[in-house]
């Protein structure tokens, strides 16, 4: 038997927009322009053949026709909601969750403990790591803690959300600081050689701002230990092998177990930041919520400067 019906399309924009009322709130929901909405209502009333709104100052009202149709639609979108999840690739409810390797080994998963809070016990959570230039495959991830240039344009079919910019430090270990007979809030520059510093790679935009912390400094950077990866660089600082640049975000835990100290060095902002991608076809999923949540506590750009948090205590 071939249905009768409006396109699917109208009949979304319809219910988020009478649920709300709201063209606005529901272009924001739906990730569309104001106009893509306004066009679907269009269509969905010529097709309908009656009057769904009326301008009610700035917002709207619903007509006797909206009024009838809202509630059984909203029930029949949710109920085909639950039906393709229980048959496409969110079955069993599993969430993914991608991430690079750096905030991954050094936040999340020393947190583990607050998502298991959040997340029901028969949820199960897979991590998957993720690269810088990684286009996201919708059918393995479906959330993601991702770091990119600031006005690099989210992936597209995915929800972004930027969380906070890179602030980069300096840090030592204690041991370090203690051996070298060194105070972490008056570091001598100049007392420092070439095999004290622990850089990460020297085309980067962070190795150009370090320079500026040892411009007087009697040797060459080029003559400093210099890593590929972040974590190697940072585990060699914890390890007591010299001064390492990080974010507060990295470094954090490692401070809080005292296995870092925060030096006198300025900090500097990188145009990096930090960036939350959720799929939107589990954007209201209780679960993946949960663990965006858990995401946003962790890289929360409230807590995530050690600076900041120093000064609260």
């Amino acid at each position: 038997m071939r249905r009768k019906l409006p396109p699917l399309r109208a009949l979304v924009a319809f219910e988020a927009t009478a649920r709300h009322q709201s063209v606005k709130a529901a272009a924001e929901e739906l990730h569309v322009t104001q106009s893509a909405i306004s066009h679907q209502l269009r269509q969905l009333e010529e097709c309908l053949g009656v009057v769904l709104f009326v301008r009610k100052g700035r917002g709207l009202s619903l007509t006797k026709s909206a009024i009838q149709l809202l509630p059984r639609l909203t029930e029949a979108l949710d109920g085909i909601a639950d039906i393709t999840g229980e048959v496409g690739p969110d079955k069993g409810k599993a969430i993914r969750i991608g991430a690079l390797a750096t905030p991954a080994l050094t936040v999340l998963l020393n947190e583990l403990g607050g998502l298991q809070a959040r997340m029901p016990s028969d949820i199960p959570v897979q991590f998957r790591k993720i690269e810088f230039d990684d286009d996201l495959d919708p059918l393995e991830i479906d959330i993601a803690l991702q770091i990119a240039p600031k006005d690099l344009p989210g992936l597209d079919g995915w929800v972004t959300e930027l969380l906070t910019p890179e602030i980069y430090n300096a840090f030592a270990a204690p041991e370090w600081l203690e051996k070298r007979g060194l105070d972490p809030c008056n570091i001598d520059v100049g007392s420092l050689g070439p095999r004290d510093i622990l850089l990460i790679d020297s085309d980067s935009e962070q190795f150009s701002q370090i320079a500026n912390w040892f411009d007087q400094a009697t040797f060459s950077l080029d003559d400093c230990w210099t890593f590929s990866h972040h974590i190697w660089a940072l585990e060699a600082a914890r390890a007591g092998q010299g001064i390492v640049a990080s974010t507060d975000v990295i470094a954090r835990n490692f401070v809080d177990r005292g296995e870092l100290v925060l030096l006198n060095f300025p900090d500097f902002v990188s145009h990096w930041w930090y960036r939350l991608l959720i799929r939107p076809a589990r954007e209201k999923d209780p679960a993946v919520t949960a663990a965006a949540d858990w995401i946003r506590t962790l890289i929360n750009p409230e807590t995530a400067s050690l600076k900041r948090k120093m000064l609260k205590r």
